[in-house]
């Protein structure tokens, strides 16, 4: 196939909704999309429906992982697969409107300086409650306020499930394992090769994790009390030691800021004590160093 978008389906246990995911990509009206399934070791039927969807459509790939690569192993492996111009990921339990790849790929090739294009997002809770997701704003500065801005509040990482530009997020994407943050370490990375857009329309809808899933999984996967205190502390190295980025007054003020905000986040859950503490830093600490988006 002649296909410029490749879409990644990094897929666990999702047997539920993989169909829905897959069929949301084949109504696109920017045609062919080649799809690569990755089922990492699923213990549900995501395997047999997987296999199943190859078997029915010729632009499907079905893999089935050995061991589980976990979260941003199997994001990865789909993502070094892809050899097309421009690839996504899509989780197996969201949906895109059929209008999402064209109009976020009309973007990408009308400027050569952008390398992610988003729309924007509906979360769907468990309670069938909906809210717009608030981490699509577009960042369409220099390199520096762009990487600030972003860094200074990243919020969900529905971006990640952006349209992009295939070989600067491939160098994005860390060779270095780390489960924490690692989602917001290649958006922030991205943003050394240039900039982000944002389709002002709905078009991407997302099943919505709970917030305190993601802090129980700083709990459960991070060995040492430091690293548990400091969630981000991995993805702060990665992004100053691997990627390089520019180290200046607005960028040091961001890391610091994320990192407070997140070890805040942490301790409140875990240490109720730490409660009145941690809204003082932020009141008095955290805003001050946070930079807000440019306008566009």
């Amino acid at each position: 196939m002649n296909a410029q978008v490749t879409v990644g389906i990094p897929a666990y246990n999702g047997a539920a909704t993989l169909r829905r995911a897959v069929e949301s990509i084949l109504r696109q009206t920017h045609t062919p999309c080649l799809i690569h399934i990755s089922d990492d070791a699923s213990t549900d039927a995501t395997e047999e429906i997987g296999r199943m969807l190859a078997d029915e459509y010729s632009n499907v790939t079905y893999t089935r992982q050995p061991t589980n690569l976990n979260h941003h192993g199997n994001f990865r492996f789909v993502l070094g697969q892809a050899q097309t111009p421009y690839f996504m990921w899509l989780a197996g339990d969201d949906y895109l409107d059929p209008n999402y790849v064209e109009r976020t790929l009309a973007v990408l090739e009308s400027d050569p300086t952008v390398v992610t294009c988003v729309s924007r997002v509906r979360f769907v809770r468990a309670d069938g409650t909906e809210r717009i997701a608030t981490g699509t704003y577009p960042l369409m500065g220099s390199k520096i306020a762009n990487i600030a801005a972003y860094l200074s509040n990243p919020s969900d990482n529905s971006r990640l499930f952006g349209l992009h530009r295939t070989m600067p997020l491939q160098q994005a994407f860390s060779t270095v394992d780390f489960l924490i943050a690692y989602d917001w370490a290649v958006m922030a990375g991205t943003l050394m090769h240039g900039r982000h857009a944002e389709i002002p329309e709905i078009l991407l809808v997302r099943d919505e994790t709970p917030g305190r899933a993601y802090v129980e999984m700083v709990r459960r996967n991070v060995g040492s009390p430091l690293q548990r205190g400091l969630p981000v502390l991995r993805m702060t190295g990665n992004l100053v030691r691997c990627q390089k980025i520019p180290l200046c007054v607005p960028t040091l003020k961001a890391l610091v800021a994320i990192n407070m905000a997140q070890h805040i986040w942490y301790m409140r859950v875990y240490h109720p004590w730490y409660r009145g503490f941690g809204t003082f830093l932020e009141r008095y600490v955290v805003w001050r160093l946070t930079t807000p988006p440019m306008p566009t």
